[in-house]
């Protein structure tokens, strides 16, 4: 592995996030951490486990290879896990209620698991299956949108029920995003979101906090101390924050004025402690980790890998612009974790095991060996092209490769 591969960027840039979300973590729960545990480190403390847990397991895909994810069948009892899990924590007594919403299975009070983060991966794996075997039929109607939809809709509407409106609609336009890399035909997602724009209407007409979120975005001004809360003190932070920022640790807001200070608001923080700059650098790490993910996308040569490579990556990048778009009020409030920053586990966990999907992915078209300038040599066989394997050259003899690479 070279540093200017891939995967060898792909490592710096998140182990350089790694290290901003330790850091960020213990600064911006401070406060309130401090109610629950005297050393106040509560928050930290889980952090660590998911990001440990996360870690080895990104280590063991890149290991074992992301294509033995590829089967279908395979694909089925992820996709079926991820729906029991978010089911499961709909029942009184095992879901834990957080913010009005049932979103995290509790073991103890350290440890939590979050299944809609889960269900966001199990999603992209079974799209990515599916588009791979049906490749030469993702334009059609069934069985190239209808089918792979249902599994979208299903995971998106138990996400609803919980509710979490904002993860919802978030997996809910991933899902779109990998159907359309995969090959679904666009006629068919425009009359989807022809037919689905009044339905997300009355799901925010019925639901009272969703309105009053919406006129806050629209005028926070207006409900200062409600809906528009979050949003203006979000500002204040940001615009305290300067150029250079007040230091880390030495913010104000996160002193019980910012809700969730160490959650979805966490980029709000980091401006205010480190200023535009430390705001400006973070965007420009998750910009060079989108673009890495997209030169390993086109750097698969398997449609699966392709795929797969293209969801992870839009989902950290997308995940990472929408929230750090709710901190600027660009788009209205939504619970969404900023990857790899914000507190939680599940959410660290869940990035760190994309990361290694993305790697296992770059990794098996990364060699040293090159033949005519290109990484691997595909030959024909039967008139098709057969799987892509390295073809390694010889330094120390006069081979018939190195003779005719000579001519040229």
């Amino acid at each position: 592995m070279r540093l200017t591969d891939p995967s060898g960027l792909i490592i710096c840039l998140v182990t350089a996030l790694l290290g901003i979300g330790v850091l960020m973590v213990y600064s911006s729960d401070w406060a309130s951490s401090m109610g629950i545990k005297g050393d106040g480190s509560a928050a930290l403390i889980r952090h660590m486990i998911g990001l440990l847990i996360g870690v080895g397991i990104a280590v063991g895909i890149v290991w074992l290879g992301y294509w033995r994810l590829e089967p279908v069948i395979i694909a089925y009892i992820l996709l079926g896990l991820a729906a029991v899990g978010l089911i499961l924590v709909l029942i009184p007594g095992i879901g834990s209620i957080h913010g009005g919403a049932r979103r995290w299975i509790r073991f103890g009070a350290l440890v939590g698991f979050q299944p809609s983060e889960f269900a966001k991966l199990s999603m992209i794996l079974f799209l990515a299956s599916w588009a791979s075997k049906n490749r030469d039929r993702m334009h059609e109607l069934v069985r190239g949108f209808l089918i792979p939809l249902a599994a979208v809709v299903g995971l998106t509407g138990l996400t609803v029920l919980e509710p979490d409106f904002g993860t919802a609609t978030f997996m809910a336009i991933l899902g779109m995003m990998v159907l359309a890399v995969a090959g679904a035909r666009w006629v068919y997602m425009a009359i989807t979101l022809v037919v689905t724009a009044p339905v997300l209407c009355v799901l925010v007409y019925l639901e009272p906090y969703r309105m009053k979120r919406l006129l806050a975005f629209m005028d926070p001004w207006g409900d200062s101390s409600g809906a528009g809360y979050h949003l203006i003190q979000s500002w204040i932070a940001l615009g305290s924050g300067g150029v250079i920022g007040k230091g880390l640790g030495a913010g104000y807001q996160k002193l019980l004025f910012l809700p969730e200070s160490s959650g979805d608001f966490v980029f709000a923080v980091l401006g205010e402690e480190l200023g535009f700059l430390g705001a400006f650098g973070l965007m420009m790490i998750f910009g060079l980790l989108t673009w890495q993910g997209l030169r390993v996308a086109l750097m698969a040569k398997d449609h699966y890998g392709r795929v797969l490579s293209l969801g992870v990556t839009f989902m950290l990048g997308y995940q990472a612009a929408f929230n750090m778009a709710v901190a600027l009020g660009c788009v209205p409030t939504k619970g969404i974790a900023l990857p790899f920053i914000s507190s939680g586990g599940s959410s660290v966990l869940s990035s760190l095991v994309a990361v290694g999907l993305l790697l296992s992915v770059a990794r098996r078209y990364e060699s040293e060996a090159v033949f005519v300038g290109r990484p691997w040599h595909q030959e024909m066989r039967g008139g098709g092209i057969v799987e892509p394997r390295p073809v390694r050259l010889s330094l120390g003899r006069k081979t018939s490769i190195n003779r005719k690479m000579r001519r040229r």
